[in-house]
């Protein structure tokens, strides 16, 4: 309902959101920050080649915001804060800088989805602990993988049809992309035949960790911030209540109803939250 809106992108890397948030939103002001140069390049060819205006700087978000807008209707931080050194300080900062009635969406990895991936970072480490050893460890890598994948009975015997839909849905999507020329970071269980810079980013990357429920809690309500929206991991979801616990489950808090989701949930994903100030 604002005239105007300010809108930030920390961590924006190369630009995809506030570029996306810009194009669509054509009456906002947008800021993005991140201290890759070579990210901030791509950013500002990206907003060029759609037309849009976007105010973009290299720094860390941690230190005073070089933007003389004051403070931000919506602060987006999607993929950032589970890599900083101090996710509390962090998101203390994100609250100063947003305005009483702001919104911060947040993107954190989940632990119950990437739990095997810092398994195998883990393996990698127990061989060769120095993270930036890129190709020794990436050559461990590649001869798990290649052993798992020996295991032709072993697979076909726990294949499930999810597991199958999945992998056709995720294969079909990644063509998708490569025929539109659209530039993404595979997932982390994505085949990796040469070492490039989304594998590195996903198994020697030096700081970063996973949460549940529990721990988005916490993070949330030490920095001073009310969860209005949970949209992946710990959304509800009724369907997977079964009927005889329905009359207790309406009178559990909203952390519990999420908690709940989580551990009744195949698999997990990563946490997509949008939060106030409280």
């Amino acid at each position: 309902s604002r005239q105007t809106v300010n809108f930030l992108d920390v961590g924006c890397g190369t630009g995809h959101v506030v570029v996306g948030v810009a194009k669509k939103y054509s009456d906002w002001n947008c800021y993005g920050i991140d201290l890759s140069s070579a990210s901030l390049g791509v950013a500002r060819k990206l907003a060029k080649q759609h037309g849009v205006s976007v105010t973009l700087e290299r720094g860390s978000y941690l230190d005073p915001l070089p933007f003389d807008c004051g403070k931000f209707d919506v602060i987006s931080a999607t993929g950032t804060i589970h890599h900083a050194a101090d996710p509390f300080a962090a998101m203390r900062v994100l609250r100063e800088a947003l305005r009483d009635n702001g919104w911060l969406f947040l993107h954190l990895y989940g632990w119950r989805n990437d739990a095997i991936k810092f398994d195998i970072k883990e393996m990698l480490s127990i061989f060769q602990p120095d993270l930036a050893q890129h190709q020794e460890r990436f050559e461990l890598y590649r001869a798990l993988i290649g052993h798992r994948r020996s295991r032709i009975k072993h697979r076909i015997a726990t294949t499930t049809l999810a597991d199958l839909y999945a992998l056709v849905r995720n294969a079909m999507r990644n063509v998708l992309r490569r025929r539109k020329g659209e530039s993404w970071s595979p997932g982390w269980d994505a085949d990796y035949p040469v070492l490039d810079s989304p594998w590195i980013d996903h198994f020697c990357h030096p700081c970063e960790r996973a949460y549940e429920v529990a721990e988005v809690q916490e993070l949330a309500e030490e920095t001073g911030f009310h969860v209005m929206h949970m949209l992946k991991q710990g959304k509800e979801r009724p369907h997977l209540i079964p009927p005889k616990w329905q009359s207790k489950y309406d009178q559990l808090d909203d952390w519990s109803k999420w908690r709940l989701s989580e551990l009744l949930s195949d698999g997990g994903g990563s946490f997509a939250v949008i939060l106030k100030r409280a």
